[in-house]
């Protein structure tokens, strides 16, 4: 059952992955009226939130919550993700630790705290920095983890 359950998980994740980070900036007048609406539902006080499309059905968006915390929203018609991004200096130890230990080279460009369908977990976006002046990120992977540390899976991007 186990299984099943860790299963079910890493692909509902690696299927809302398939679009992450690859969207447009866009007005919110662009966004459709019901993500609008359930955003606002959800968040009364948000200022400046920035929308971005992913793609026709799927939209982001990223705005500074009342604590402070990088907070996201991605909206599709399979339901609602909400992302909570964490600082450098609170990473989980065991999850650097796993990076370092298992992807030579690999640095963290984000980490957050992922939650969908009530289950949550910790997705990282690790990659190589690459490049003579201007550093560039290769080889991007996603390494998603349980909330105690354990290794879930990952997907290349």
């Amino acid at each position: 059952m186990k299984k099943i359950l860790v299963l079910t998980a890493a692909l509902v994740l690696s299927q809302t992955l398939l679009f992450a980070q690859n969207g447009k900036s866009v007005s919110e007048k662009d966004v459709p009226e019901r993500y609008v609406k359930d955003f606002n539902r959800q968040v009364q006080n948000a200022e400046n939130p920035k929308w971005e499309m992913i793609d026709s059905m799927v939209y982001d968006v990223r705005y500074v919550n009342e604590s402070g915390t990088v907070t996201a929203y991605r909206f599709s018609p399979k339901g609602t993700e909400t992302r909570w991004y964490i600082e450098e200096k609170y990473y989980p130890q065991s999850i650097t630790d796993y990076i370092k230990d298992n992807y030579s080279g690999y640095k963290v460009k984000e980490l957050y705290a992922l939650q969908v369908k009530n289950k949550v977990t910790y997705q990282v976006l690790a990659g190589k920095r690459k490049g003579l002046f201007a550093k560039r990120w290769k080889s991007m992977r996603y390494i998603n983890f349980e909330t105690d540390g354990k290794f879930i899976d990952e997907i290349e991007l």
